[in-house]
């Protein structure tokens, strides 16, 4: 800590502040951790990304090794396991942290091997979430919602209490981080947050519904070739009040899908060909984006390259 830049107590330098608030609760907080932490990474010799901030990269001879940041949860990975060990071991001198060992549950997502490949899952997050919303023993649901609804803020009868319908698609957007199927659906809920209704509602328990019927869904990943391939759709002029399309889009490394997008477009279009010309354009800007990214991974420095 130290003083102010402008308000230095001349008579007592080295004194600090006393924090009335507290410390996760300031503005400046973040920005100061991690331009802390990432001096001390780059003291060891790793590069960040210019790609994502939130990487760091150390390509050595035939040592690789990668460190992804969200806030203070930090996981490292690499060829080499004794340069990690060194590495944890130099980053528990300058910061106080605790090694977890091999990675098992991150950030709300387990993760887990077998012989196959690893897998992501959220099931622990989603059981935990129906516990909270009181929906643990609700019946299963064969899908995330019905077949040809369209959601409209006139549907139903107006909610009188908005908060519990606001916590349920706060916490299903999270869950999109490896559930893709239910994208779609979550997309179309979270445009109601300002008119909710009963018909909203409902549709977001039939959503928790499919979820508790589906915990043992997993992302599957399994080492491949270096290839990308999407796919990408527009639902033109989905939206029954605005007029407004729907754009879809899912990125595969190899057989691994690592992408995932649905939103409602901007503007209105006069065409499905323009509308499909759009949702094409915002498919390729995100493989753009990933290839940046795979070669910010292999490259020895860690460069964005121009495709």
């Amino acid at each position: 800590m130290e003083q102010p830049i402008g308000i230095v107590d001349s008579k007592l330098p080295g004194h600090v502040c006393k924090l009335i608030k507290a410390l996760y609760g300031l503005k400046q907080v973040p920005r100061a951790w991690f331009r802390r932490l990432s001096q001390a990474l780059l003291h060891l010799g790793f590069i960040g990304s210019l790609v994502d901030t939130s990487l760091f990269i150390l390509h050595r001879d035939s040592v690789h090794l990668f460190i992804l940041i969200y806030v203070d949860d930090i996981m490292i990975t690499g060829t080499d396991s004794t340069i990690i060990a060194s590495i944890i071991s130099s980053l528990h001198e300058e910061f106080k942290l605790k090694d977890l060992d091999c990675m098992s549950y991150f950030l709300g997502i387990h993760v887990f091997r077998d012989k196959t490949g690893q897998h992501l899952n959220q099931s622990k997050y989603i059981v935990d979430l129906l516990t909270r919303v009181n929906m643990i023993g609700a019946k299963p649901y064969a899908a995330p919602c019905t077949s040809g609804q369209k959601l409209t803020k006139m549907d139903g009868d107006a909610l009188p209490d908005p908060t519990a319908y606001r916590h349920i698609v706060g916490a299903l957007q999270y869950c999109t981080l490896t559930r893709t199927d239910i994208a779609y659906s979550v997309n179309q809920l979270c445009q109601f947050m300002h008119c909710l209704t009963t018909a909203h509602l409902q549709a977001a328990k039939r959503v928790l519904r499919y979820l508790k019927g589906t915990l043992d869904h997993v992302l599957h990943f399994t080492p491949g070739p270096l290839q990308i391939h999407s796919y990408c759709d527009s639902d033109w002029a989905g939206d029954l009040l605005d007029k407004r399309s729907i754009t879809s889009y899912c990125v595969f490394f190899w057989t691994n899908l690592i992408s995932w997008h649905a939103k409602k477009q901007p503007i209105v279009f006069r065409s499905s060909t323009e509308a499909e010309y759009r949702a094409m354009a915002i498919t390729t800007a995100e493989i753009f984006w990933l290839k940046n990214y795979i070669f910010c991974l292999i490259h020895p420095l860690g460069y964005s390259v121009t495709i």
